[in-house]
């Protein structure tokens, strides 16, 4: 067996034939972090990638500006940030270089 796989749940299941195996689940992936300030993100499940491709697109992450990449806050910081500098209250050279990457993704 797989040393990767020793940790892994374990169950004995009988098959048809009466021969006993062993049934190994996956562990659940971690929570997905926010990409700027690295908190837990809510709206998107624990779930392994065979779940994720049997929910729907609404179900997999959050209908908004950077959902799945960013926190709500962070897309708040990034929406203002976004919006002084094209009204010309900031200055692009005082915007942190980190949160400059994701005002230039954002649509005008």
């Amino acid at each position: 067996m797989n040393r990767s796989r020793y940790r892994m749940k374990k169950r004995s299941r009988r098959t048809p034939s009466g021969r006993t195996s062993l049934l190994i689940r996956n562990k659940k992936p971690k929570i997905a972090p926010c990409a700027l300030c690295r908190t837990p993100m809510g709206g998107i499940p624990r779930a392994t990638r065979t779940e994720m491709r049997k929910l729907s697109a609404t179900q997999r992450r959050p209908q908004r500006a950077f959902g799945g990449v960013l926190c709500g806050a962070c897309t708040a910081s990034v929406i203002k940030t976004r919006t002084r500098l094209q009204s010309g209250i900031a200055d692009e050279t005082k915007v942190p270089l980190t949160l400059m990457k994701y005002v230039k993704m954002l649509k005008a």
